[in-house]
């Protein structure tokens, strides 16, 4: 998993905006998580090198409108139960870089 860890960080790093939230910034959005985990405006499933992946997004307006993404592998526990382990979050104020993160089958549909 420490690949895909590395592969997303890649991919943010070279499509992130200098007019974006940096890096530093992010940590100051982690209370946002488990709403986004809990009721994401949408997300998306792939398979990834044999590895279910899913994406979950959110967007919030508080303090101002940005877009809350988190990434995770889908592992099968003993019960044949998938249980999500976060590889990667961030937040964004563009929708370009959303839509970089977005592919996939849409699991959830938009709330609106």
């Amino acid at each position: 998993m420490g690949l895909k860890k590395s592969e997303y960080l890649s991919k943010l790093i070279v499509n992130i905006g200098p007019t974006d939230f940096q890096f530093e910034e992010y940590l100051r959005f982690e209370e946002f998580i488990p709403a986004t985990l809990s009721l994401p405006d949408w997300s998306v499933e792939t398979l990834e090198d044999k590895q279910k992946v899913k994406t979950f997004c959110r967007t919030f307006a508080n303090p101002e409108v940005f877009h809350q993404i988190v990434i995770g592998a889908l592992i099968p526990d003993q019960d044949k139960n998938e249980i999500f382990i976060p590889i990667l979050s961030f937040v964004t104020r563009h929708e370009s870089l959303i839509k970089i993160f977005s592919a996939g089958e849409i699991s959830r549909r938009l709330l609106n």
